[in-house]
């Protein structure tokens, strides 16, 4: 009772109390992305304009339409379809383009379908469009039987979800190439612009140009200041201007590589294989060996060539057949190999067959009559083997040429054709031979008289790996080199003692996924979220271990630190004077030397510096000169410098350039316009259709939000 009164007297306190546990159970709610009137924010990836990009959205299409390589990089790959899909969506409202539902069935399935479908479609056995796959996926999304299809395993299970990606590449595709050609169309070289560049075109002018190198001053002579940083900087805004805020890393490796004893270890291993592997005695057993123990099988017969110069002539003259051969290394693995046989073979030889078609059981049988049948007509009248390759053969490649193939090699058709082709075959006989493709009559018309020697081979391969004891123990010298500092001095200064190399990376934005030294993955996004939490010189209290991405141990271990912030905009001259050191120390050099030889006559340039004076053909169309390589300034003052006069000095890309003009440009005028016009446009169309999509994008605000998730 005491409580309640209590209670009773504070009623004000316990309802303000109620209601703001209410409040904060709410808000939760509604910023927890479940949904509510915030969860779609959290749902958000980013935007383009107006437009939202959903993550879970993203994340479906990502599962979907990829299956294979980098997931970092499918992930960039598709983000940037993303953002371009969206800008080109913009502009085209904008326009009033849109695609038909009609224009998307002939993109799809017509004649002349849109380059997705030819990227996607094609058969990558015979390099052509498939048609028949693409006439069934029709049939089956016109006949609502897709899922039909699936459960059948005739299409993917993430069908559905493919397809609507590769809807919406068509889609954009054709969307900005209604825009390019609109641009590109409106675009045209008027009379006098043509008329000028097919004056400069016959404009020929033959000049003298020297060239004296930067190296003509020394690097003690000069200083490179803030300001001159600052001044280039100015000068190429448009290269240095950063769209985003940007990182650098500062970072000590340490590489994870096999000891003496991990080698010793792995040798010792394939030891006993090998004696394993010589019970083997036939050549099923031996491929099987060799498959089961990580090895590869070469089915087909190689010449000394083809075969790794580490072991090609012990091959074909040292090791008996049937014997093993190692271990022995071979780049970053340990190897055995056993030679299965050796025989001297024709290079090639000449054949004609007739293919029927087949890959069931029935199937089988009928081809099987076909060719006795046919085999029963040749061995009667051998002439008539054209006439029945066109009429009966099922192989597109040949049925039309009497069913010959000229110049076979060993190794070119499938093992049963080709045994019979070069091995067990004689010239003149006919063969039924039996592949996967079907049932084919062959017919061994010639073969060379040129013969190698060439082996079959089968290999046992164990990579040279550090083992996890070395892993362990080359992660607790990197964890040993951490502790203790936390500032980017510090690091440096224990690398130094150390004896170990400081790398720093170029800025990288927070959606970077791969350093070049190091490779791509996790780690690398995992170093990212920590450099954008830091502080410029901060030292990461984490090791970060990259796994090889083929044989899956752990490779590298890394120290990081954050080495400087590149906010979004021009960067200072601090920042980047390091980098641009070489760039700008040229530019006060050039200048230098500009300022020391203005006024002086070329050929006294040329005998105080010991230089060549090279004589030219220029017109002002040239973008490059002989021995002179892509100078504008100079083919510039090649054309409007007076004949007989020094220019002044000339600060170029690769020294400091004087040109004096021998003779006056040709006379006269060219009256071939249409060449010259169609020239023009042929260039600037292409040009411009190159640059519409970056230069769409560069104008569109876009807010790349997926940090939020990846950093959480």
């Amino acid at each position: 009772m005491a409580l309640i009164g209590k209670i009773r007297q504070n009623t004000l306190i316990v309802l303000l109390f109620i209601g703001g546990g209410i409040a904060l159970f709410i808000l939760s709610e509604m910023t927890s992305g479940a949904g509510g009137a915030l969860g779609p924010v959290m749902n958000r990836m980013g935007a383009v304009g107006e437009r939202e990009i959903d993550r879970n959205d993203f994340e479906r299409t990502a599962s979907a339409a990829f299956s294979g390589g980098d997931a970092f990089q499918n992930r960039d790959q598709l983000w940037n379809f993303y953002v371009n899909e969206a800008v080109v969506k913009n502009e085209a409202e904008d326009l009033g383009l849109s695609v038909s539902e009609e224009e998307m069935t002939e993109l799809q399935y017509g004649a002349n379908p849109s380059p997705v479908i030819r990227r996607n479609m094609t058969d990558p056995n015979t390099g052509q469009l498939n048609t028949t796959l693409l006439s069934q996926i029709r049939q089956d999304i016109e006949n609502n039987s897709i899922d039909a299809a699936i459960q059948e395993g005739r299409l993917n299970p993430n069908f559905k979800a493919i397809w609507s990606y590769q809807r919406r590449e068509i889609e954009a595709s054709r969307l900005q190439e209604k825009m390019t050609a609109l641009m590109t169309k409106a675009m045209y070289a008027p009379n006098w612009q043509a008329q000028d560049y097919a004056n400069e075109q016959f404009g020929n002018r033959k000049v003298a140009i020297v060239k004296v190198p930067f190296e003509e001053v020394d690097d003690t002579d000069i200083e490179v200041s803030d300001a001159d940083v600052q001044a280039f900087i100015d000068e190429n805004r448009s290269i240095f201007d950063n769209p985003e805020e940007t990182r650098q890393l500062t970072y000590v490796t340490f590489p994870v590589t096999p000891t003496t004893a991990d080698t010793n270890a792995i040798r010792t291993l394939l030891n006993q294989t090998a004696a394993d592997w010589a019970k083997e005695t036939t050549e099923a057993g031996d491929s099987l060996f060799a498959l089961s123990n990580n090895g590869t099988y070469q089915s087909v017969y190689q010449t000394a060539d083809r075969l790794s110069p580490v072991v090609a002539d012990a091959v074909m003259n040292q090791i008996e057949v049937g014997t093993v051969f190692g271990p022995y290394t071979e780049g970053s693995a340990m190897k055995l190999l056993k030679v299965i046989d050796r025989v001297s073979m024709p290079d090639s030889a000449k054949t004609r067959h007739i293919l029927r078609n087949a890959s069931t059981p029935a199937q089988f049988e009928e081809a099987d009559r076909v060719i006795d049948s046919l085999m029963n007509v040749l061995q009667r009248n051998r002439g008539k083997f054209a006439d029945l390759a066109e009429e009966f053969s099922q192989d597109p490649g040949s049925a039309s040429n009497g069913g010959v193939y000229e110049k076979v090699t060993p190794g070119q058709f499938v093992k049963p054709f080709d045994n019979v082709l070069f091995r067990t075959g004689t010239v003149g006989n006919l063969y039924k031979v039996r592949t996967q493709f079907g049932v084919h009559l062959v017919d061994i018309m010639s073969r060379s008289r040129s013969r190698q020697l060439r082996a079959k081979v089968a290999y046992v391969v164990e990579p040279l790996i550090p083992s996890s004891e070395t892993e362990d123990v080359v992660m607790a010298k990197a964890q040993s080199f951490l502790n203790g500092k936390s500032t980017l001095a510090e690091m440096k200064a224990a690398a130094e003692s150390m004896g170990l190399e400081v790398k720093t990376s170029a800025p990288l934005p927070v959606s970077n996924y791969t350093l070049a030294d190091l490779g791509s993955g996790q780690d690398v996004k995992d170093m990212m979220c920590w450099a954008f939490s830091a502080d410029k010189g901060d030292v990461s209290p984490v090791v970060y271990s990259f796994t090889d991405q083929q044989l899956f141990y752990q490779n590298n271990h890394v120290v990081i630190a954050l080495a400087d912030v590149l906010p979004e905009g021009l960067p200072s001259a601090a920042s980047v004077k390091d980098a641009l050191q070489d760039q700008v120390s040229n530019r006060v050099k050039g200048q230098k030397l500009a300022g020391m030889l203005a006024g002086s006559d070329i050929e006294k340039i040329a005998a105080q510096y010991e230089v060549t004076v090279d004589s030219i053909s220029s017109n002002p169309t040239l973008q490059s000169l002989p021995r002179i390589g892509q100078e504008p300034k100079v083919i510039a003052a090649a054309a409007i410098v007076a004949t007989g006069n020094t220019s002044e000095p000339i600060v170029g890309r690769n020294g400091v350039y004087f040109v004096k003009p021998l003779s006056d440009a040709s006379a006269g005028t060219s009256g071939n316009l249409p060449a010259a016009r169609s020239q023009i446009n042929t260039t600037v169309r292409a040009q411009n259709g190159n640059v519409l999509l970056p230069a769409l994008r560069a104008g569109t605000d876009v807010a790349d939000e997926r940090a939020a998730a990846d950093c959480q």
